[in-house]
């Protein structure tokens, strides 16, 4: 931690506020305290929902509704969630108000506009590089970096395309699916740029110019819920003018704004006249080496699919 803390200084970049998430590790939450103590902290809800089971609480009912109130956008589901938590078991609301991280979606910080409650995108990236488990430290880490060095460089040279104020590809998946969702609601005007919505037998207020909605899905998401895609519509107004700027060109051309460059391969790199550092000497044990990952005591076995073969003229 303290080796990023100083790359980002090195790179000109002082500033301390962060949203990191973690699994609760000891050591990972320890760093991150001394590290980047101004930093907001969230929990991957996942590990936390792993916690509460080997703290007892457990069940088809808590799952349904621990992971109601760990997405909820707004209070009040949050609050009715909880409220059954409750009467299902008293220390299960105990043991999830002692978490001092961020784990719901209601309490996320509007202006860093993303929603993620998991570390998915992490074991995404692990899975990834799962085919290089095999390979020495060494090779594991030029395997790394030239998929990383391909991956960025496919965004970098599709930054250097996009237009201003073009949305991005996951921007447009959003918004095309919540556009579908929007056409079964009902908008109603009620002046001053005020309009409430009706989607079931819920009514939601909608303020344009606060960029606000009653379900808080638009605030904490940074692009328009389908309450007010409907309103947005309904106006005939373009809903890019209301998706917020981390979703456009601008946005995306600076993140991607570096590639990893290509390197020349070992046997023509500088000498320095360092010492050969040469692996340490490894004992392999007994039996055939284990690939898969190790699943926790309480998370459910990965089931087999079972298929029947048919004959084609007798169907049996």
């Amino acid at each position: 931690m303290r080796c990023l803390r100083q790359m980002f200084e090195q790179e000109g970049c002082n500033r301390d506020d962060w949203t990191l998430i973690s699994d609760r590790m000891k050591g990972v939450e320890l760093a991150v305290r001394e590290t980047f103590p101004r930093a907001t902290r969230r929990v991957c809800c996942q590990h936390l929902y792993m916690n509460c089971k080997n703290n007892g609480f457990s069940g088809s009912a808590f799952h349904k509704l621990f992971w109601i109130a760990a997405n909820a956008y707004n209070e009040y589901v949050f609050g009715k969630a909880m409220e059954k938590i409750s009467e299902y078991n008293a220390n299960a609301t105990a043991y999830l108000n002692s978490c001092i991280e961020q784990w719901s979606r209601h309490k996320f910080d509007s202006t860093v506009c993303c929603d993620h409650n998991t570390t998915n995108f992490v074991e995404s990236f692990n899975a990834c590089t799962k085919p290089f488990g095999d390979m020495p430290v060494f090779s594991l880490l030029e395997a790394i970096r030239s998929w990383c060095m391909q991956r960025v460089g496919a965004r970098f040279d599709k930054a250097v395309d996009m237009e201003e104020g073009q949305l991005t590809a996951y921007a447009l998946k959003e918004l095309e699916e919540r556009t579908a969702e929007s056409r079964l609601c009902y908008a109603t005007a009620c002046g001053g740029g005020e309009f409430e919505v009706r989607d079931g037998h819920v009514n939601f207020p909608i303020r344009l110019a606060t960029r606000s909605c009653a379900c808080g899905k638009w605030q904490i998401c940074g692009i328009p819920c389908k309450h007010a895609l409907r309103v947005i519509y309904d106006q005939r107004m373009n809903p890019h003018d209301f998706i917020s700027p981390w979703f456009k060109a601008a946005a995306y051309k600076l993140t991607y704004a570096e590639h990893i460059h290509p390197m020349a391969d070992p046997s023509q790199w500088p000498d320095f006249g360092l010492p050969s550092i040469q692996p340490p000497t490894i004992k392999r044990p007994s039996g055939r080496p284990a690939k898969k990952r190790k699943r926790g005591a309480n998370e459910p076995k990965k089931g087999k699919r079972n298929t029947n073969v048919k004959c084609e003229m007798w169907k049996v």
